[in-house]
């Protein structure tokens, strides 16, 4: 493994004179052990400090492809840049990475080839036999075959389009379902995943803007339960003979006999009646001709944990034929992410007869678009259990001259895929904010 910075360049984002800005970008590019390389670019100072990861990918196989994720570090302006792949921003990370890739690959014993870091940098990766898939962050109709096998990457998308900068937004990630490995007599458990790495597993992500109405319900399951006197007894009989065999049978066999014996006119009475009540299958005896019942230590018991449950509702009204297509696109990712997969067999007849679980989802919610809010609480992954479109939310038909509508109103409902424990609050390490 070896790695190697570019330069540090001046590129230019923003599309119009407003919002315009000049800024400082270097990229790293590390060699990996399967021969692909990970390109990390970073917003930086003209002297190339106080490095802020803007995005990173991976090129690897062959014939080589790129994954690309943007982390939440990276402004509106940046986000448009890098995902328009003429743009300055993406030019100039293009050379950067060959640049520092030739650095990598010229002291590294890795098995990198020219193809790898042609094709990060990107080119076509020099082979002519080629297909152009680009950064998982583009759509093309090459990627017909890998979107049937859930490798398609919707890339990241936000409404509207003009989100200032600093605003408090909140992000969906649709994920690929991890299931859970078995660890002796339980399961590991899921990592949370952070803003902006998916880790691997993510398959696009969507910004908007927080709305009104945000919650989240605690809960868990706790219900009454009592136990009679024999029950008691035959349990801590059962229970005294399991942990300490003859032994501990005797001592409660003992034990309940000098009870007996030191009150023996209430235990006769409860015998009496109860076998009473047995037999002629008449019930509260006791309590009808004594004004008096046998103690049924009623409490409140822990029985389980619940899962806590969200809901959110978004209007969506285009300004642009652009901020159209990207609604529409928006739609698309949580429609198709929360849908069921074909799959389980190889081809024949077995090749639909299991259904792979629906992509899952990590929600965020960002402070001034940077970081997790300290002070809303943070979502488990989630599996979204409905979505709902209005496509005529205002009361009537109205389309745009294109035939996209007006306004559209999504409301989707989502559930954590595991309850929140007491020791996920303890690694989070700050007593300051609320975590889950």
């Amino acid at each position: 493994m070896a790695s190697a910075y570019s330069d540090v360049a001046s590129v230019e984002t923003g599309t119009s004179v407003r919002n315009k800005k000049k800024s400082f970008y270097r990229t790293q590019v590390t060699t990996l052990a399967n021969g692909g390389v990970k390109r990390e670019t970073y917003r930086t100072d003209a002297q190339g400090n106080n490095d802020v990861k803007i995005s990173e990918a991976t090129t690897s196989g062959n014939p080589p492809t790129t994954t690309t994720t943007l982390t939440s570090n990276a402004t509106t302006n940046e986000r448009r840049a890098l995902q328009n792949k003429n743009s300055q921003l993406n030019n100039s990370i293009n050379q950067q990475t060959k640049q520092a890739g030739d650095k990598a690959k010229a002291n590294t014993i890795d098995p990198v080839t020219d193809s790898v870091i042609d094709k990060a940098s990107g080119g076509s990766g020099n082979t002519a036999t080629d297909t152009e898939t680009g950064d998982s962050q583009t759509t093309s109709t090459s990627t017909t075959t890998q979107q049937s096998n859930n490798t398609r990457n919707f890339g990241v998308m936000q409404y509207p389009a003009t989100i200032a900068q600093g605003q408090d937004v909140i992000q969906f990630t649709a994920l690929s379902y991890a299931g859970k490995a078995i660890q002796g007599f339980s399961f590991g458990g899921r990592d949370r995943v952070t803003p902006g790495s998916g880790s691997g597993r993510s398959k696009g992500t969507v910004t908007l803007p927080i709305q009104s109405g945000i919650k989240d319900q605690n809960a868990a399951g706790w219900g009454e339960d009592t136990m009679s006197p024999m029950d008691i007894a035959l349990g801590g009989t059962v229970l005294k003979g399991i942990m300490q065999g003859g032994s501990g049978i005797s001592e409660q066999f003992s034990t309940g006999g000098k009870q007996i014996q030191e009150d023996t006119g209430q235990f006769q009475e409860y015998v009496g009646k109860a076998f009473t009540e047995n037999i002629t299958q008449v019930k509260g005896l006791l309590s009808r001709t004594e004004g008096k019942i046998v103690n049924p230590n009623l409490e409140l018991l822990f029985q389980k944990p619940s899962l806590r449950p969200f809901s959110f509702q978004f209007k969506l009204s285009a300004r642009s034929p652009e901020e159209a297509a990207e609604i529409v696109k928006i739609i698309r990712f949580f429609k198709q992410n929360m849908s069921p997969q074909k799959g389980g067999g190889s081809g024949g007849p077995s090749a639909n007869l299991f259904l792979k679980a629906p992509n899952t989802f990590q929600i965020h919610y960002m402070h001034e678009g940077k970081n997790e809010h300290p002070f809303i609480g943070r979502p488990k992954e989630c599996a979204m259990t409905s979505f709902e479109v209005d496509y005529t939310p205002d009361g009537n038909y109205s389309t745009l001259r294109d035939g996209f509508m007006t306004s559209y109103t999504i409301s989707m409902s989502l559930k954590e895929l595991e309850p929140v424990f007491y020791e996920d609050y303890e690694e989070l390490n700050d007593p300051n904010i609320i975590g889950y």
